[in-house]
This record gives C-alpha cells, sequence and structure tokens, in this order.
C-alpha cells in the first residue's frame, strides 16, 4: 500500500465514524421530541388536537385535491409512542446504512484512483459496481487488490463482518420496498448469511435477533438503533484499524 492511500483512507475512515456519531446525535433529538411532544399531549387542555396541513400556505397546496389529517390530543400521544417513534427508527437505519455505504464508497475511489492509477470513467464504473458479486469486499481483501489483512487481535474475518453490514442492507432494503416485511428471496438471503457465520457466533446473525419478528417483519426500537449504532462504528473502526497495520511502500 502506498503512503499516501494510507493517510488518506485513514483521514476518510475517522471522518466516516465521526458522521455516524453524528447522525445518531440528530436521530437522538428526534426521539427526545416525540417524548416531549406524547407528554404535552397528554396533558394539554386547550386544543382540540392538529391538522396536517391547515398552516400550509395557499400558493403551496397540492394542485388536486388537498387531503387535511387531523388528529385528536388522545390519537396523537398514541401516535408520537408508536407510528412516529418507529418512523424514526426506521429513518435512523435506512440514513445510517446510506452514510456508510458512502463512506465505503468514497474509500474504493480514493484507493483505485492511488493504488491503480485509473481515469475517472473507470473509477465511476467500479463504484456503481462496489456492491455487485462483493466487487468491493474482493478488491479489499484478495491479493491482486489492496489485500487487507484482518485486524491484529481481531477474530472476525472480512467476510463475516462484510456479511453482518450485508445483512443490514437487507433490513433497510425491506424498510424502502416491502414496508418493513422481508420478501421470501431476502429471507433466504438472510439465512444463507447466517449459514456462513461460525457456529459460535450464529446468534450475531440477524435473522437470529429480535430485529426479525415470526412474521418476517421488521421490529425495531431504541435498544436495537443503539445497537446499529455500535456495529457501526466498530464496522469502520475494523477497516481503520486494518488500514492502519498496512505496511506502506
Amino acid at each position: 500500500m502506498k503512503k499516501e492511500t494510507k493517510e488518506k483512507s485513514l483521514e476518510h475512515i475517522a471522518i466516516g465514524i465521526a458522521k455516524i456519531i453524528g447522525n445518531y446525535a440528530d436521530y437522538a433529538l428526534l426521539i427526545n421530541a416525540c417524548d416531549v411532544s406524547s407528554k404535552r399531549y397528554e396533558t394539554i387542555t386547550g386544543t382540540s388536537g392538529l391538522s396536517t396541513t391547515q398552516n400550509i400556505p395557499q400558493h403551496l397546496r397540492l394542485d388536486g385535491f388537498e387531503m387535511d389529517l387531523q388528529f385528536t390530543n388522545e390519537e396523537l400521544v398514541e401516535k408520537y409512542k408508536t407510528d412516529i417513534l418507529n418512523r424514526v427508527c426506521e429513518n435512523y437505519l435506512i440514513r445510517s446504512i446510506s452514510v456508510v455505504d458512502g463512506i465505503l464508497e468514497d474509500l474504493y475511489e480514493i484507493i483505485l484512483k492511488i493504488e491503480d492509477n485509473l481515469e475517472d470513467n473507470q473509477i465511476e464504473k467500479c463504484v456503481s459496481n462496489a456492491w455487485r458479486n462483493d466487487n468491493l469486499k474482493n478488491y479489499l481483501t484478495n491479493p491482486d487488490g489492496l489485500n487487507l489483512k484482518e485486524p491484529n487481535g481481531m477474530k472476525m474475518t472480512f467476510e463475516e463482518t462484510f456479511i453482518r453490514y450485508l445483512e443490514l442492507r437487507i433490513i433497510r432494503h425491506a424498510i424502502i420496498h416491502s414496508n418493513g416485511i422481508l420478501t421470501e428471496k431476502d429471507y433466504n438471503r438472510l439465512k444463507e448469511y447466517e449459514e456462513k457465520t461460525p457456529n459460535d457466533r450464529k446468534g450475531m446473525a440477524l435473522i437470529n435477533t429480535p430485529l426479525i419478528d415470526g412474521a418476517k417483519k421488521i421490529v425495531l426500537n431504541i435498544n436495537h438503533l443503539l445497537a446499529i449504532r455500535q456495529y457501526l462504528d466498530r464496522f469502520l473502526m475494523y477497516f481503520l484499524k486494518s488500514i492502519r497495520q498496512e505496511i506502506t511502500e
């Protein structure tokens, strides 16, 4: 690995870890806002509820039929405790995985530009196919690529590290595309990842966690968010430690 590759990669990953921390801080405030709002509507008596469209200026209203949803105070209490809180949790996962996707894709671009001296159009093609056929993982770990090694003292292989992250990408896909319910195809992919997980760590496979219920529905709560935050930090630290131990040319 070239010295420039190592320096820029470490700097980029460190910035990425800071993004993960900052992203959670924003969503922690949103979670707090749900709690505050729920408690407020439990005690408020000066209003009969809330309209979602009443204060939209006329020139910004929909061209067709404008649907006005109105909630009573009692409905708002329940809404903030359940549906809205769940939506915040879902959006945290969606944004977090998208942020890490971007961090790894940009890392791939940095490495390709310095190590392989590729043209911009070649780099763009590689990055756009980063998640197909394990291209990114293979480039980072194969001898004919960057050939990264597992960090010293770490038991988890690169293969398993990527599997855990790919599982979260499947969860994101289910939230966005199938209303938080795993399709048969995605459920089978999670089963395949479980089979690839060492026996002493089968419990770490997402299919064996409370994140997925018996109806194959994604179930998120605040503790799950904290676990995802912790995992993503460790995931990026895995790369940082691996690159840090590399000997430069």
